[in-house]
């Protein structure tokens, strides 16, 4: 069976690698001149940043299977994401933000309820209702008015003190890896532009190259989906399937440290963004410290559009205990990506990402990607479960 992949982000490269050995002939197409999508690691401050996705938590258990299998070491951060100290709102403690959630977790489920909604009904005292609800902002990168209140029991809103990695020398490596495993290299630079099949023949087009194949699978952001030309077109449903995926929106900012700081973890709750610091593969602190900001709202508060400056100030309030290096700070952010749009799927209350039509298949395609992962939306981990999944109905027919 002849395969073409359609993104070289981790969705596309583990359906890639499913493929390939069950005897496929695959052929990878990737738009950006590199490999791993949203997963893109830079060297920075002597070690590794990372620009997209970072945190590998415990409950990844496909990706640390895969890490396993590829004999490929992981680096404990020693940051504990699950449990950031709130500042800058009202008095709260992480206790009683962790026996809130406890709270919230045995609170009934109502169908299309907000986050808002579900902590007016949980009636949490308001310092430590507005400490949770920035943290989930902040998380899914979008605003909570329109969360919907599941994603306090999903992956990315996970609260409590468990360790969380990445790969030794960034998690792009991982992307590398699985590009490695592949006959042929990824076609990088070449997005692809139509899709046309006709009976068991499909071809497949980007701006310079033609491919034939029995099947296809498309691994790319439902925001881009548009941009290609599907002829036969796609159902009417599976359109606005994709049309109604929301996007949150991030930003990072890296930045020198005079001094290296132990891991810490630290929620401005008022500005919707957190400041980390964390560990090397030497299992000594990075010479970098790490903030990460959530939701549109947070970025335009912080003027980011305009450079690091306002942000650096915020940080030298909230964190007054780092000596930054302003003068090398990096900032990286998603949403003027051409080939995505924004950061990653929202479980937003107004459009359910939970729509069986981003992950059902039409004709000889199968569709991957993190939006279409269900509850493991938005991360890595999702990335990886809905690649093998595409790979395996292909497979299957």
């Amino acid at each position: 069976m002849r395969v073409i992949v359609i993104g070289a982000g981790l969705a596309g490269l583990a359906a890639a690698e499913e493929l390939h050995h069950a005897g496929a002939d695959v052929t990878v197409f990737e738009a950006r001149d590199r490999l791993g999508g949203r997963v893109w690691s830079v060297p920075f401050a002597g070690a590794m940043a990372e620009r997209g996705a970072e945190f590998i938590l415990p409950h990844d258990t496909e990706l640390l299977a895969m890490a396993r299998r590829l004999e490929m070491p992981l680096v404990r951060k020693g940051t504990l994401y699950g449990n950031r100290e709130p500042r800058g709102g009202e008095p709260v403690t992480r206790e009683q933000v962790t026996t809130a959630m406890e709270e919230l977790a045995a609170l009934p489920e109502l169908e299309g309820e907000t986050v808002y909604g579900a902590l007016t009904r949980a009636r949490l005292e308001s310092g430590v209702a507005d400490a949770i609800a920035a943290r989930l902002e902040v998380s899914c990168a979008y605003a909570a008015d329109d969360l919907d209140a599941s994603v306090l029991r999903e992956g990315a809103g996970a609260f409590g003190d468990f360790d969380t990695h990445t790969f030794v020398g960034g998690n792009q490596r991982l992307a590398r890896r699985l590009a490695g495993e592949l006959d042929e290299p990824v076609h990088l630079s070449s997005p692809v532009r139509s899709i046309r099949w006709s009976g068991r023949e499909m071809n497949v087009c980007t701006e310079t190259t033609e491919a034939s194949a029995d099947a296809a699978v498309v691994a790319v952001p439902a925001s881009v989906v548009d941009q290609i030309e599907f002829k036969p077109p796609l159902g009417e449903q599976k359109v606005d399937a994709h049309r109604a995926v929301r996007y949150g929106q991030a930003a990072k900012l890296f930045v020198p440290l005079r001094t290296p700081a132990p891991p810490s973890q630290t929620l401005s709750v008022p500005g919707r963004w957190w400041c980390y610091t964390q560990l090397g593969a030497d299992r000594q602190p990075l010479r970098f410290a790490a903030a990460f900001a959530g939701s549109p709202g947070a970025i335009e508060a912080l003027d980011v559009a305009n450079g690091p400056g306002p942000w650096l100030d915020a940080i030298e309030q909230l964190r007054p205990d780092l000596e930054l290096d302003r003068d090398q700070a990096m900032v990286s952010t998603w949403d003027q990506d051409p080939w995505v749009r924004g950061a990653y799927s929202a479980r937003a209350a107004s459009a359910s990402i939970l729509n069986p039509e981003l992950s059902r298949g039409q004709g000889p395609l199968a569709f991957a990607g993190e939006h279409t992962a269900g509850r493991w939306h938005g991360l890595m981990e999702g990335a990886i479960r809905s690649g093998r999944r595409a790979a395996r109905e292909l497979l299957s027919r």
